[in-house]
């Protein structure tokens, strides 16, 4: 079995943009999904993201999805987007279902916190989470995260998916870094 010490992480260029797009739906939606347990299957139809989204992300200035590799294969992702105020948003927390259970998010999260303080001198990590998914929730708990107390409304667009359950939301989650 592959330990976190066997990861090496990198920034994603254009050429990762399809793996990644497969690796974040997998790990979302449909029946795969079902088999990690960060899915968002009984919540959302659909794909979670494109092809042409990611290579957005990748080439928008303030942004940078890390990799995780192990083998040179990915077995994980997420996004960061340096904002206003010396905040840094996560996003798109992938790690392949195969993978899963290793400790390969912890490992992305810190490999996160890090990047967002020295490179984009962020002082403050910030996502959204869907106000449903309480597991995940509380898993950012226990990385220290706290809950904001804002929310807001889950909006349906293109590249998110379809809502299977009415009223879903988000909630916003902050850490100090």
């Amino acid at each position: 079995m592959e330990h976190t010490k066997e990861l090496k992480f990198r920034t994603a260029t254009d050429d990762d943009a399809e793996s990644i797009a497969n690796l974040v739906n997998s790990v979302y939606r449909g029946e795969g999904a079902k088999k990690g347990w960060t899915t968002e299957a009984d919540l959302l139809d659909g794909i979670r993201i494109t092809i042409e989204k990611v290579n957005e992300i990748i080439n928008a200035p303030g942004n940078v999805i890390l990799l995780a590799l192990i083998n040179n294969k990915i077995a994980g992702c997420v996004h960061l987007e340096k904002k206003k105020s010396r905040r840094c948003h996560l996003g798109m927390l992938s790690v392949d279902v195969n993978y899963q259970n290793r400790k390969i998010g912890r490992a992305l999260m810190d490999k996160s916190e890090d990047y967002a303080k020295n490179v984009f001198g962020s002082s403050v990590m910030e996502m959204k989470v869907i106000g449903q998914r309480r597991e995940l929730i509380d898993y950012y708990l226990r990385r220290g995260y706290k809950i904001t107390g804002d929310k807001e409304p889950f909006i349906v667009n293109f590249h998110f998916g379809e809502p299977k359950v009415k009223d879903l939301y988000f909630v916003y989650m902050v850490k100090e870094l």
